[in-house]
């Protein structure tokens, strides 16, 4: 049996390594990318779910926004509406300062 110095022993084992188990060493490249990529992945797609339920929340908030400012829009109209109405049906007007009679309480 051959005895190797430290140095020897290295380049021996290496020389081993690819003569013999090139296949073995490709695999295991292999098998390291794709984990690699798929923690990337699950990564990306957890952020990206993050997001999405951001952008429902306020788009949800929006919506109730949208809603409170139509209602407020109806609310808005109807009393010049229903100004428009006396005004032209009952022929009411807005009394000026002269006609205007305060009524004070004891």
């Amino acid at each position: 049996m051959k005895l190797f110095s430290h140095n020897e022993l290295i380049i021996q084992i290496k020389r081993d390594l690819f003569y013999y188990h090139r296949s073995s060493i490709l695999l295991l490249v292999v098998a390291i990318s794709l984990a690699v990529g798929i923690v990337y992945t699950t990564q990306n797609t957890r952020v990206l779910i993050s997001e999405r339920e951001f952008l429902l929340i306020e788009r949800d908030n929006l919506d109730v926004e949208w809603r409170n400012l139509i209602l407020e829009e109806s609310t808005l109209s109807e009393h010049s509406r229903v100004e428009d109405m006396a005004r032209k049906k009952l022929k009411m007007v807005r009394p000026n300062k002269e006609s205007e009679v305060v009524v004070k309480m004891p």
